[in-house]
């Protein structure tokens, strides 16, 4: 049976408009089903010597693991005949405790204002996330003066 002339128009116009379609919906499904590449792992804080975990300036808004009992140091740029020096401004004394801090002048003799290095050292006393919260400020002037900030997240483990 012959197929009208109207007929064989519509077919000509409507084959190809369902095929672009079909082909845009196998585009769709096929970009939705793509896995997209996992993020790259993110490098912990710090590195590790003899068995204590050590910071710097490097390691500012970043994450590090403890466990419990394990020790932490802090080493930031200081120069205190400026008058600035780093302090604790937050911390979980219960999770972390400050044990001390220690100055060291620069290792350069004759360089008077040269940056030596503040020292902080925690240990880890309980389970726990700890955000660790330093300031660079001059103490007399309070928190209008602070110039840098230092910041870790810290998970305490067993």
């Amino acid at each position: 049976m012959p197929v009208p002339r109207n007929s064989q128009r519509l077919l000509s116009r409507w084959i190809p408009q369902q095929f672009f379609l079909l082909i845009l919906a196998a585009l769709l499904v096929a970009g939705c089903a793509h896995k997209k590449d996992a993020a790259p792992p993110i490098t912990p804080a710090g590195v590790r010597e003899n068995g204590v975990l050590v910071l710097t300036r490097a390691d500012n808004n970043r994450t590090a693991e403890l466990r419990v009992g394990e020790r932490l140091e802090v080493r930031l740029p200081e120069n205190p005949t400026t008058g600035f020096s780093w302090a604790v401004d937050e911390n979980d004394r219960r999770l972390l405790t400050l044990e001390n801090t220690a100055y060291a002048p620069p290792v350069e003799a004759g360089f008077s204002g040269a940056r030596g290095q503040r020292t902080f050292h925690f240990v880890a006393r309980q389970p726990g996330d700890v955000a660790l919260k330093m300031k660079y400020w001059r103490v007399w002037e309070g928190n209008s003066s602070i110039t840098e900030r230092f910041a870790v997240a810290l998970q305490i483990v067993q």
